[in-house]
């Protein structure tokens, strides 16, 4: 049969689908359900008359299909659905992160959020149910701090299994006769779910998904070197060994301290990258609206819904439990880097623009673009004492020709003595691209290169604490980069994930030059002696001076 015109000569190859890809919904053909509501025009014409509206039949039948179809493959909707729950925006942000997990776009998410939000229902609750559907032969471990714990999740993930609406949703899908059991119980066609308390076995068990939910008890646990060690061991030995070579993870928690186990991983990933990892750091107030995840105002709280402006003044009483378990920003067990009350702010002197003031321009360098690290520039002025004013800065993932502009913008705006970067490779890439930048606009950029040496982060920032520390450097509380780089004072060096401590490195490289930096020249008016005029004061300085040669 001849091929009609309008059809291509060969078909293109149909790419495999994700290995955890939710179901296909038997309406798929009939509405478009990554839509928010139904897409009429992709409805057959026996159920639709352009020429008329549409019958309240239509609409009821349309409606719940696009419902149905939107909870087979959308979390959050089938949350809404089999569990009568609304889930609200960061519930929501939860549930795409894991239909972008579940799509195989990484392989590991960490999710951290403060006590209250919520974040269990959505993930040992429906995720479990919610995988099971949409794969019945498929096995979870679900993993909290205690066993109890984890088998109340997995009662009520067989318990929603069994109900008339994950039936509607997933017909498929549904327990096992012999499945009396929370520990482990499995579905009608093979899969299983195992419920385990962080600690204990998970022997002759393999996991498509593993789902650990807090997996420390608390702050004393969290405290204890001896006690993190275990369940850091636990994690390597028993709950990985025990996941298929496509697994996928799920680690929802609150932050206790550096090294509890989201730390641990995120640590353990950036020194060895085995596994494609994102990490959801919801916190209770917005502090960096550049990088809210749920794009918030700078004092937004976390689901005003539930959360009560008096909840958030009782959560600020105890500083270490605020910066810890709401804002999810756990400061070092040895104390912060530098301190609240090393951090001094005044508004910029007057002198800070006059021509004979020392002024500094330092950078760290990426070459990031929407996400990853950022490129940071400062400009430093430098008082007759020595101490230092932060008179502007710039905090941006960008290519490297804006950076080029940039950095001879600022060389413009206020002639700093000295440019100085890092003596690396990325510094070898972006001098040439500044120098030529810097020749077409007729501004010169003092380039001066600080050697590295080999040292980690911390020991090249030591000379900026110590300025820090003796109450030297200052910057305007209401500057627009105040926010973000306090916030990378007090949690560097034990920040995690990318971004985190930019500034910090931008400015240990004008600290490394510290004895190099001359402070601004003192102005000393002349004394005039008492009953003397100016023309006597005139007259009497050619006898006062010696001809020399």
């Amino acid at each position: 049969m001849p091929m009609q015109p309008d059809q291509p000569a060969q078909q293109p190859a149909q790419q495999p689908a994700p290995p955890f890809a939710p179901a296909v919904s038997p309406f798929a053909k009939l509405i478009d359900y990554n839509l928010p509501f139904p897409n009429i025009k992709s409805m057959p014409l026996w159920m639709v008359n352009p020429s008329s509206p549409l019958s309240p039949e239509v609409v009821e039948t349309v409606t719940a299909l696009h419902t149905l179809g939107r909870a087979a493959s959308h979390l959050a909707d089938y949350a809404a659905f089999a569990l009568d729950v609304a889930p609200a925006a960061h519930h929501r942000l939860i549930c795409e992160a894991i239909d972008d997990l579940l799509a195989d776009e990484f392989d590991e998410l960490i999710i951290n959020s403060p006590p209250g939000s919520a974040k269990s229902t959505y993930t040992s609750h429906a995720l479990g149910a919610f995988f099971l559907g949409a794969n019945p032969r498929g096995n979870v471990i679900v993993a909290t701090h205690t066993a109890d714990l984890s088998e109340r999740w997995s009662r009520k993930v067989r318990n929603t299994l069994a109900s008339a609406e994950h039936q509607k949703v997933f017909p498929d899908s549904s327990l096992s006769a012999d499945s009396t059991a929370v520990s482990r119980w499995a579905t009608s066609l093979g899969g299983e779910m195992l419920a385990a308390g962080v600690g204990g076995s998970i022997l002759g068990f393999r996991a498509d998904l593993g789902i650990i939910d807090d997996p420390i008890s608390g702050f004393e646990q969290a405290q204890s070197e001896t006690q993190l060690a275990k369940v850091h061991g636990w994690y390597e030995n028993d709950f990985m060994t025990r996941l298929k070579p496509e697994a996928k993870v799920v680690l929802i928690c609150q932050r206790l301290s550096p090294n509890d186990l989201a730390g641990y991983l995120i640590a353990r990933n950036l020194e060895n990258p085995t596994r494609r990892q994102r990490i959801l750091i919801l916190k209770m107030e917005c502090d960096d609206p550049d990088n809210d995840p749920l794009q918030r105002q700078l004092g937004d709280r976390l689901w005003p819904e539930w959360y009560t402006p008096e909840m958030v003044i009782d959560a600020k009483r105890d500083d270490f439990k605020w910066r810890t378990l709401y804002q999810q920003m756990p400061p070092s067990d040895s104390g912060s880097w530098v301190s609240t009350e090393d951090i001094r702010h005044r508004p910029t002197p007057p002198s800070a623009w006059e021509p004979d003031t020392p002024r500094y321009g330092c950078s760290d360098l990426a070459l990031s673009v929407n996400r990853g690290d950022y490129t940071v520039h400062f400009v430093v002025a430098v008082d007759t004492n020595g101490d230092w004013d932060i008179i502007d800065a710039s905090r941006k993932r960008v290519d490297a020709e804006q950076t080029s502009i940039d950095i001879v913008t600022f060389c413009t705006t206020y002639r700093p003595r000295e440019w100085l970067i890092d003596d690396d490779n990325m510094a070898k890439v972006m001098i040439p691209l500044v120098s030529t930048k810097a020749r077409q606009l007729g501004t010169p950029v003092p380039w001066k290169m600080m050697p590295m040496r080999g040292q980690d982060k911390e020991t090249r920032a030591a000379p900026l604490r110590g300025q820090f520390k003796r109450r030297k450097i200052f910057y305007p509380a209401d500057a627009p980069f105040a926010n973000w780089l306090t916030k990378e004072l007090l949690v560097f060096p034990n920040a995690m994930g990318d971004g985190v401590d930019d500034g910090v490195d931008a400015l240990s490289v004008l600290g490394r030059r510290l004895g190099a930096i001359s402070p601004a020249p003192t102005v000393v008016a002349p004394t005039v002696k008492k009953g003397y005029s100016l023309d006597d004061l005139w007259e009497c300085q050619p006898a006062k001076s010696k001809r020399i040669g």
